[in-house]
């Protein structure tokens, strides 16, 4: 059972079904990939919108003292919801750190308006629910040129950058078709690390629905050779995550990670009861 941490404002309360949408978002976004697993957020529904929180008790201070890690892992679970709201025919507007005064409030999701459902929504919802990290080697067949560029696609509409790696750019891998590429961040302000977050979300779930398999590296240093993570880094962009994508090795799937409790996650406003206006 599912539980969900409460707050009221009153007798006779209500949860309206906008709010049980957002929470059912804000569900979808607990399959967002994270540093470590760590899941390091915080989100809560209020009303016709929803908050997403740092949960600082949750960074890494030893690897990630700078909470760039915990940034990006946050901004995969922004667009976790997105995705989640777009596919049941919710418009929200994506809003980044809209108060100045609380930092730790990264980003509020807040409806407009009904849109049409897309299919093109719909294949990534699917994808948030069979996406896992596959860390086995790849099967030896090559992933098409046309599938990188709509990754490349993917990570730009999300306010990032994809770079394609060359074979003899990574260290240590024997999978000859897997693909290895950089996500790099737009600058080295808060919201350039949360938006390459959502970029990652984005193109691992765009590569998941078109039947790749996939994981990722926080560490660009750890996997890419240093001359080419220079030539990669010929800008000012700034290396966030590695992505290896490749067409999976075994039929089987890799288990799903272990979740924190909704109730650590989620909060719930609930209004007094009245009428709602909701289409």
């Amino acid at each position: 059972m599912v539980a969900i941490h409460y707050t009221d404002t009153g007798a006779g309360v209500r949860i309206g079904a906008l709010s049980r949408l957002l929470t059912q978002a804000a569900f979808a976004a607990l399959e967002a990939p994270s540093i470590q697993n760590t899941q390091p957020w915080r989100w809560r529904i209020n009303e016709n919108q929803a908050e997403l929180y740092a949960d600082r008790a949750r960074q890494l201070m030893d690897t990630d003292p700078d909470g760039r890690l915990l940034l990006i892992s946050c901004g995969a679970a922004v667009h976790h919801a997105a995705i989640a709201l777009s596919a049941e025919g919710l418009g929200v507007a994506v809003i980044h750190f809209p108060d100045p005064g609380n930092p730790d409030l990264l980003a509020v999701l807040r409806y407009i308006r009904p849109i049409t459902r897309s299919l093109a929504a719909e294949r990534l919802r699917r994808a948030i629910a069979v996406r896992r990290s596959d860390q086995r080697p790849f099967a030896d067949r090559p992933v098409p040129d046309e599938q990188i560029e709509l990754l490349r696609g993917a990570a730009e509409t999300a306010g990032a950058d994809l770079h394609v790696l060359e074979a003899d750019d990574v260290v240590g891998t024997a999978d000859r078709h897997a693909r290895h590429m950089v996500i790099t961040a737009r600058g080295d302000l808060p919201v350039h690390w949360l938006m390459a977050g959502e970029a990652l979300s984005a193109v691992l779930l765009t590569a998941t629905a078109a039947g790749l398999a996939t994981s990722s590296l926080s560490d660009a240093g750890g996997i890419v050779r240093p001359d080419a993570l220079r030539r990669v880094l010929a800008g000012a962009d700034r290396p966030a995550a590695v992505v290896r994508i490749g067409v999976a090795g075994r039929v089987d799937v890799p288990p799903r990670p272990i979740h924190r409790p909704t109730a650590e996650v989620v909060e719930v406003v609930a209004y007094p009861a009245g009428p709602e206006v909701f289409p």
